[in-house]
């Protein structure tokens, strides 16, 4: 994994830009660039250096938003943590995400009982997250065709 240090550095400064603590992008491109597509919570340490809380909070952020998972493999206490590429992009997740946030935008809204410039934009934003989640299958599908398609011509 050495020879990946310059460019996990270069990629989760990306990552981080989208909101990932400096520590979760860094083990994010870590796990992505691993050989083995997978690492344990120990590797990350020793190759980070950083304490062990650190690693352990950017990984449940990293579960959490369903970027990682974790298994256990033949019994082993050891966890192995690899990237959840899939997972990020299913129609659930995603779906729940785009709810979770409109709803916010119009809870937001209806609290402040006010006219103005601001609740037009919570209205406008809330109505591009609706007809996202609407997209969202048809997008979802029109990838899985494609992906299907390119597998067929392997």
């Amino acid at each position: 994994m050495e020879k990946y240090r310059e460019k996990i550095e270069q990629h989760s400064t990306t990552m981080e830009s989208m909101g990932l603590t400096p520590v979760a992008a860094r083990i994010y491109i870590y796990l992505m660039l691993s050989e083995e597509h997978q690492a344990t919570f120990e590797q990350m340490v020793d190759y980070f250096g950083v304490s062990k809380s650190a690693v352990s909070n950017a990984l449940k952020m990293l579960e959490s938003v369903k970027m990682v998972d974790a298994k256990t493999i033949g019994g082993q206490r050891k966890r192995y943590f690899s990237v959840n590429m899939k997972g990020m992009f299913s129609e659930e997740y995603l779906s729940t995400r785009i709810k979770a946030f409109y709803n916010l935008l119009d809870d937001i809204r209806t609290i402040r009982k006010a006219d103005d410039d601001f609740s037009g934009e919570l209205e406008d934003i809330s109505g591009l997250y609706k007809m996202m989640l609407f997209e969202i299958p048809l997008i979802l599908e029109r990838w899985k065709r494609t992906i299907a398609l390119k597998q067929q011509r392997k």
